[in-house]
């Protein structure tokens, strides 16, 4: 239990973050039959869909979202737009949040 809580205090996190950056916060643990994301954010013309990544200590950040996880986040997002054609035309964007503890989140824009 203490992972989970720790993983959704990093959402949390990251919508405030985002929310500090004026993204306004279209879902958070949006789930369709494709797979699930953790937030989906709007500012303008761009959406943006962001998985977070709660992390116990420092290290190599480039396999923490393997490319299985980034097929089922693509593949969700794309059930997202077909649920929602207003966004059609909007710019997609892929972000990575990965948080650790006492420290500030890294944000890595366009992730894939």
């Amino acid at each position: 239990m203490k992972h989970y809580y720790f993983g959704l205090a990093a959402e949390y996190l990251t919508v405030f973050l985002y929310k500090l950056r004026f993204y306004q916060i279209l879902q958070h643990r949006m789930r369709n039959c494709a797979g699930e994301i953790d937030l989906i954010a709007l500012r303008g013309k761009n959406i943006v869909f962001i998985e977070v990544k709660a992390r116990s200590t420092d290290g190599d950040y480039g396999e923490v979202l393997r490319h299985q996880q980034r097929k089922r986040i693509t593949r969700a997002a794309d059930a997202f737009l077909s649920r929602h054609p207003k966004y059609q035309h909007y710019q997609v964007r892929f972000d990575l949040a990965i948080v650790r503890p006492y420290k500030l989140p890294i944000i890595i824009k366009n992730a894939w």
